[in-house]
């Protein structure tokens, strides 16, 4: 198992809570540097699990680290979180711009079938994919876990197509986007389905 600041913030959460969830956040590599001077181990999560281990005392040296670095833990928590806001405005600015590019190119091609076909393409076959999964048409398919990863895999990964098409004609917004990626991360982690005999249609589980 790899050893991570985050582990180490769960470890110490229940001495010195402070510092269990800074180490779990932003500024966990900051704080898991101010972490292993306190117990003074070499700065790296593996070394300070080992002195949690092996010093009955550490937990009380981090608990005063907590009370007397106070100031120096919001400090950090304010800058790892500017930092993190910046560069996800970076990221989404980035993206802006890679639509807007297209949409230009688009405008200059005002007689491209292949964007409108796509788009149509996706959409119809979205349209059938919600009939024949929901309207249990495919619950001999769906009962069948293998075959149901798989679909779950296809089906995410098509209506993430969808969210990017329609985001490209209608624009997206920030939590947009971010829905979209965690729709492609369920798509490559697909949950299990569960055939209702009463109603004859197929539900995805909850997670």
């Amino acid at each position: 198992m790899t050893l991570d600041w985050k582990s180490v913030g769960s470890a110490i959460g229940s001495a010195a809570p402070i510092l269990g969830t800074l180490l779990g956040g932003p500024a966990g590599g900051a704080v898991g540097a101010l972490v292993a001077s306190a117990l003074g181990t070499t700065n790296d999560p593996a070394s300070v699990t080992a002195a949690l281990s092996a010093d009955p005392a550490a937990l009380e040296k981090l608990q005063e680290l907590q009370i007397n670095s106070k100031v120096q833990l919001q400090q950090l928590t304010v800058q790892a979180e500017s930092n993190r806001l910046q560069a996800e405005a970076v990221q989404y600015g980035a993206e802006v711009a890679d639509r807007d590019s297209a949409r230009q190119l688009a405008a200059k091609q005002p007689g491209d079938l292949v964007r409108p076909t796509i788009t149509f393409i996706l959409l119809f076959g979205g349209i059938a994919i919600v009939l024949c999964v929901f309207g249990g048409f495919a619950k001999d398919i769906m009962k069948d876990s293998t075959a149901s990863l798989t679909i779950g895999t296809v089906i995410g990964l098509w209506f993430g197509e969808i969210k990017q098409t329609l985001g490209f004609y209608f624009g997206m917004t920030k939590d947009a986007s971010e829905q979209n990626m965690d729709m492609a991360k369920f798509a490559h982690a697909a949950g299990s389905v569960t055939f209702d005999n009463n109603t004859q249609k197929v539900i995805p589980d909850a997670k």
